[in-house]
Order: C-alpha cells, then sequence, then structure tokens
C-alpha cells in the first residue's frame, strides 16, 4: 500500500499555479551571489556589444559635435555679415577728387538711418590685404586701387533696405558700390545645407550600425538559451518577462559602453576645435559651443540605452513567438 502511495503521480500544476508561483519567485530577494536566469555570456557576446556601443557612440558624437558646429559657424557668420557691409570707392584720375569725394561719401552714411560706425580702411590694411598676392613692398597711393569703408549697421531684425541705400548712394557719388554679401551668404548657406545632408546620412549609418548590432547580439543570445528559455515557458514565464530580463541586461553593458565613447569623444572634439581655430580663418573662428551643445553630446549615452533597450525589446518578443 505505501509502495502504492509513492508511485503516485502528482498532478501537474494548472497555468494559474504557474503564474502564482512566477509571482512569488519575483517577489523573493535574490542573494547578493545570484546569477541571472538568462545571462549574456561573458565571453564574445559582452566583448562585442560594448565594443560596437561605445564606437557607435563616439562616432555619433563625432558627427553631431560637427553638425553643431556646422550650425554655429553659419549662425554667427550670418550675424556678423548681416550686421555690416563694405562700400568700395573707385579712384579719380585727381587724387584731391577721389578724397573729396570719399569725404562725401563717408559724410552720407554716418547720417544713414539706422548706421552706427563708418570705418575707412588705411592703407597699412589694404596693403595687409595685398600682400599676401603682391608681396610686402607695395605702395597703395602709386597703385589705382578702390577706397573700402567697413559700415556697422543696426540690422537686429534684418529689415535694413539696401535697394534704397544703393539709390541714394548713387546720387551722392557714381564711383561708390555697395557689397552685401548675400551672394558670400547664399553660398555659404549651400555649401552647408551640403554639409548637413553628408552628416545626417553619417548620423543614420552609424544608428543603423548600432541597432543591426543589437539585433544580431539578442538573436543570439536567445538560440544559445533556447533550452533555458523553453523551461521557463514551461514554468509560465510570458515573453515579456523573458524579454524585460534580457533587456535589462543589455540596456546596463550598452550604458556603459556609451559613456566609454562619450569620454573618449569629449577630448577629441575639443582636439578638432583647437586645430581649427589654429587655422586663423573667420569662418572657423565663428564656431562657438555653448551649454545647449556640450549637453546634446553628454546625453548621448542615455538616448544610446533607450534606442538599445528598444531595439532588443522588439527583437526578443518577436524571436520568442515563434518558440512558444
Amino acid at each position: 500500500m505505501e509502495k502504492i502511495i509513492n508511485n503516485k503521480t502528482t498532478p501537474k500544476a494548472t497555468a494559474k499555479q504557474r503564474a502564482t508561483r512566477i509571482r512569488e519567485l519575483r517577489r523573493q530577494k535574490a542573494p547578493a551571489d545570484a546569477v541571472q536566469e538568462l545571462p549574456i555570456d561573458e565571453g564574445y557576446s559582452k566583448t562585442f556589444l560594448r565594443v560596437i556601443v561605445a564606437v557607435s557612440v563616439f562616432l555619433f558624437a563625432i558627427t553631431l559635435s560637427g553638425v553643431l558646429g556646422i550650425n554655429s559657424m553659419f549662425e554667427n557668420s550670418k550675424k556678423q555679415v548681416q550686421s555690416n557691409f563694405t562700400v568700395q570707392m573707385l579712384p579719380l584720375p585727381n587724387y584731391e577728387d577721389t578724397k573729396a569725394d570719399l569725404q562725401k561719401v563717408v559724410a552720407f552714411l554716418e547720417n544713414y538711418p539706422n548706421v552706427t560706425q563708418v570705418s575707412v580702411l588705411s592703407d597699412g590694411e589694404l596693403r595687409a590685404l595685398l600682400e599676401p598676392w603682391l608681396g610686402n613692398n607695395v605702395d597703395v597711393e602709386l597703385l589705382p586701387i578702390p577706397k573700402l569703408l567697413d559700415v556697422q549697421i543696426n540690422n537686429q531684425q534684418n529689415k535694413f533696405d539696401y535697394k534704397e541705400l544703393v539709390v541714394r548712394l548713387s546720387e551722392v557719388s557714381a564711383q561708390a558700390s555697395i557689397n552685401d554679401h548675400s551672394l558670400w551668404l547664399a553660398r555659404l548657406l549651400k555649401f552647408i545645407n551640403s554639409l548637413k545632408m553628408l552628416a545626417v546620412t553619417v548620423l543614420m549609418l552609424v544608428a543603423g550600425g548600432c541597432v543591426a548590432a543589437i539585433v544580431y547580439a539578442a538573436k543570439t543570445s536567445l538560440n544559445i538559451h533556447r533550452e533555458i528559455i523553453s523551461i521557463l515557458h514551461i514554468m509560465g514565464a510570458t515573453d515579456e518577462y523573458i524579454a524585460l530580463n534580457y533587456v535589462k541586461q543589455i540596456t546596463q553593458i550598452s550604458a556603459s559602453a556609451g559613456v566609454i565613447g562619450t569620454i573618449v569623444a569629449v577630448p577629441a572634439i575639443m582636439l578638432i576645435g583647437t586645430m581649427a581655430k589654429g587655422i586663423e580663418a573667420g569662418i572657423f573662428n565663428a564656431v562657438h559651443f555653448g551649454a545647449e551643445e556640450w549637453l546634446s553630446i553628454l546625453i548621448l549615452p542615455i538616448i544610446s540605452a533607450l534606442l538599445v533597450a528598444v531595439t532588443a525589446y522588439v527583437t526578443i518578443v518577436k524571436t520568442l513567438r515563434p518558440m512558444v
């Protein structure tokens, strides 16, 4: 009789009982040395994930800094260009006539609405402009070089009427002409838009490569632990529970790798900025990084961790459905 009782098979747990058991296990506090139910391999999988995320964040940060630098360069250059223009005075055959004509134009501009300052470039400044082409032994007075006037204006709302100024200036002197830098600004805008398109393409490629790597790492880990997943399914674990177990580990690994990539990128960005300023070209000196630009770069580890979490969760849930 005792033997018969011992040989009796216990009834299988119902789905409700299995679910209750899973909830009880979740409430229990795991010991300090406990391992994950579905650990990601300590070998190549973790190393591969760390390297891919760190490199992706590094490249993303460098490219993003380029985009932000281009925006800063254009906006600062635009402000400088919109706040001033150049007047060119062609010389007359007689030096005294040229001087008198110049004085008339300067007096007219100084009294013109919204003009804040008029500066005539000196012979020394003109000589410095011509020196790269003509050498340093140039007598400006002996050459028929136009006089240049740098005019500062109050143009905060970009409503300065250049057309009216051209008409009225021509009445004062037929030798005067205005360069409002609009052609240069249009070409600069076209060039900057091309750079932006290239940078955005690089950003998309980097993000796409990172997503592909996460999908590969998640699917590989699921295939390695297929037997464990089957046991968890029998115990009543849902796909969401298994996915969250994976996502937690992958996100932690990706967040730490993203921090490393950002830490390496910051000094690289500063070095590139220093080298650009060393060129001593005005367009590069217009680049300026404020708090918002640096914040956009420093939050990349958080953004990358969120991207990895969403990608891993969607990939794992879709991969687990055929296993049920």
